[in-house]
């Protein structure tokens, strides 16, 4: 396991971005010298974690050459996301870019890719057959949400009642933060008590509506871990709406505006933070070394930082903060 890369400790990234437009579901971010064309496919559009992946695969398909575009679906489902597979598919590029949603439900559209010779990286997320890619290229998410428990314990003094709120089940990076996080707090702090999960739908009212209602049954909540962006700003909502604010303690993966605003606020005590642009521009890599039929490293593990108001101040932890656009 990967151990977290705390402030002071994370290495610079290092990423020459050409200029792109707003992430709004598609269109050429870099024109490569009439070699491979690769497309990546989102897991939302309008995201700024796949927007982040979609800069840095973008920096990487101008250095080696490649016409490179982006597609998503309108929000985060596989019911969304599987037409835009399809029609990419429909496009017959050298190689797709994607983070599959809820792998096994996106096994049809990926296996009709794969049977019409197109070579398939998997990014963040992955399928319910990894080896279908040439490479996966993602964070350690089991030991990310370990790492949030212990942020978490800690907060609490090592006692209290915790919710975990996820996503959609069936997405692998959110189903191994909810494992990390869950079996860190049952082996390592008994005295943590934590609630069944709640799952938002992969969406901030859901999450939203889901945190208000364990408000409601649990007056004594003491914290709540959120495993993505959607679900860290529905918590923020509920708990601003129950005046529970700085009373509950929220931890969480990711960030937005809006999350940045509610960490300088103190409504937020942290968030782990993935390395999206190492990520998209590692997968673009791969994918060019699976085009000209060289060896690739089946599975590729990214770093984080926590972002706290303490280390909002860290350039070591900021410049891996989340964009709106390239």
């Amino acid at each position: 396991m990967k151990k977290i890369v705390t402030a002071g400790l994370a290495g610079a990234l290092v990423l020459f971005l050409a200029a792109c437009g707003d992430d709004d579901g598609g269109g050429a971010t870099a024109e490569g010298d009439g070699g491979y064309e690769v497309v990546y496919v989102q897991g939302v559009t309008g995201n700024p974690f796949f927007t982040s992946v979609t800069c840095g695969a973008e920096a990487a398909a101008a250095d080696l050459g490649v016409d490179f575009s982006y597609q998503g679906g309108k929000d985060y489902s596989a019911e969304a996301q599987t037409p835009v597979l399809q029609a990419v598919i429909a496009q017959q590029p050298d190689g797709i870019i994607v983070s599959p949603m809820a792998g096994e439900a996106m096994m049809p559209t990926l296996t009709e890719a794969q049977s019409a010779g197109i070579e398939l990286v998997f990014v963040d997320t992955t399928a319910e057959d990894q080896s279908m890619a040439a490479s996966f290229v993602a964070s350690d998410n089991v030991e990310g949400g370990r790492f949030a428990a212990e942020q978490t314990a800690e907060l609490l003094g090592g006692s209290g009642k915790v919710l975990v709120l996820g996503a959609t089940p069936g997405i692998s990076t959110t189903d191994a933060r909810v494992e990390g996080f869950v079996e860190t707090m049952e082996s390592e702090y008994p005295d943590i008590e934590v609630l069944e999960t709640q799952y938002s739908g992969s969406t901030p009212a859901g999450a939203t509506d889901k945190l208000s209602a364990v408000l409601s049954a649990n007056p004594d909540l003491a914290a709540v871990f959120a495993v993505s962006t959607q679900e860290v700003e529905g918590a923020i909502v509920a708990l601003e709406q129950a005046d529970a604010v700085g009373t509950v303690q929220l931890v969480g993966f990711d960030t937005s505006d809006p999350i940045v605003e509610a960490i300088e606020a103190g409504s937020v005590q942290g968030v782990v933070v993935q390395k999206p642009l190492d990520m998209g521009r590692q997968a673009m890599e791969q994918m060019v070394k699976a085009l000209d039929g060289e060896a690739t490293e089946a599975q590729i593990e990214t770093d984080y930082v926590f972002l706290t108001q303490e280390t909002l101040g860290d350039e070591d932890v900021t410049q891996y903060i989340y964009r709106n656009e390239c």
